[in-house]
């Protein structure tokens, strides 16, 4: 069985998001994070946003943006699955 990988940019929403990455939001709140992220800042700016952060804090950034992808690609591929 092969999965879609879940869109970069939905990952980057999230990982710009005020979510902190040390909580573990159920699906729902994963979708409607992502969402609200889109609509607030658009791709561009949420792009721009996790270049700023890996620039500034490559630290932080390495665990926040695997944690991303992560909650992503579970609550994203569940959704996508129905």
């Amino acid at each position: 069985m092969t999965t879609r990988p879940v869109d970069p940019v939905l990952c980057m929403a999230l990982f710009v998001s005020d979510t902190p990455c040390f909580s573990n939001p159920d699906d729902a709140e994963v979708r409607a994070t992502v969402d609200d992220t889109l609509d607030r800042l658009g791709p561009q700016e949420c792009y721009a946003r996790a270049a700023e952060v890996f620039g500034d804090r490559p630290d932080v950034a390495l665990n926040r943006i695997q944690w991303a992808r992560s909650v992503c690609e579970r609550a994203l591929t569940a959704a996508g699955a129905r």
